[in-house]
């Protein structure tokens, strides 16, 4: 999982995500009307959260958190069921406990203080009971997961904890790698708005990688398998061994319209006890570097 937290106070995650401006009170409240719920469970203010928790904000209170941050007394009505079209072109995947879909690149997984249009808000539209049990980066592109059940969501972050979903990612990366397989171990921690390699403070983050093909103007593309779910992993690693990822503008990648990092594969045991494997190609820009 690439997320914006990791072992934080669930406070101070909303405050992170939705605007520094919210009032605790504000919080407080919403946690007491179960309108933020950890897990599918009511849950604290101080409660101590990780990148495997499933963190719902109902979203009127996305809506109200956005105005607050914004100053607005008001904002426009977003009808989200004109997105219904549009979310299930993306959908790869479906069985009567989850729902995968191809995110694209540049919509965000959940709505924030600057952000009108997310995956979860289209997902209530198709499904009132959809869940995202992980989360990529707004610039990443690729597989995502909603449970359609809280006993799925249960279950996915049951699995997630424990390491038992594989994901792969496609990346183009900056120069012409020799080793056909690599390992990068490096501690990563959270430096405001940014994730930096410290091997004093930082969490333990491993990333493993294999060269798939060489390509032109110095350029390669990579499998990525991360075996940990830190904040922006594979790109920061990446970048560590002096190749980001094309199109990285956070982490000094070389200038491209989107950021080509691409959740492609996951595998996975269902709760039914089937094999569930999607792949997803890429985006069209991949074959234009």
């Amino acid at each position: 999982m690439t997320d914006d937290f990791d072992s934080s106070r669930l406070d101070r995650y909303i405050k992170r995500i939705y605007g520094k401006r919210i009032p605790q009170s504000v919080i407080e409240k919403a946690l007491r009307n179960k309108d933020i719920l950890v897990n599918g469970q009511k849950a604290k203010s101080s409660d101590p959260i990780t990148a495997n928790d499933e963190i719902f904000v109902h979203p009127s209170t996305c809506k109200m958190f956005a105005n607050i941050y914004c100053n607005e007394p008001e904002r426009r009505e977003i009808d989200y069921s004109k997105f219904i079209e549009q979310f299930k072109s993306m959908i790869v995947y479906e069985d009567t406990d989850i729902i995968i879909i191809n995110k694209p690149s540049g919509l965000a997984s959940q709505l924030g203080s600057k952000t009108n249009l997310s995956v979860d808000v289209m997902a209530k539209v198709y499904n009132e009971n959809a869940r995202l049990v992980h989360r990529i980066d707004k610039e990443t592109s690729g597989i995502t997961v909603l449970s359609k059940n809280i006993e799925t969501s249960r279950y996915m972050l049951y699995l997630f904890q424990k390491k038992l979903i594989q994901k792969k990612y496609l990346a183009i990366v900056v120069g012409k790698l020799d080793m056909v397989n690599g390992k990068i171990t490096k501690p990563l921690l959270k430096n405001k708005e940014k994730v930096v390699v410290d091997f004093e403070n930082g969490k333990n983050a491993i990333t493993e990688f294999r060269v798939l093909k060489h390509l032109g103007k110095n350029r390669t593309l990579i499998e990525a398998t991360p075996l940990t779910g830190r904040t922006h992993q594979i790109r920061v690693h990446m970048a560590s061994i002096e190749c980001p990822i094309v199109g990285d503008k956070k982490y000094n990648g070389p200038k491209c319209e989107k950021l080509c990092l691409h959740a492609h594969e996951i595998s996975f045991t269902s709760r039914d006890n089937r094999k569930i494997h999607q792949k997803v190609n890429p985006p069209k820009y991949f074959c234009l570097l």
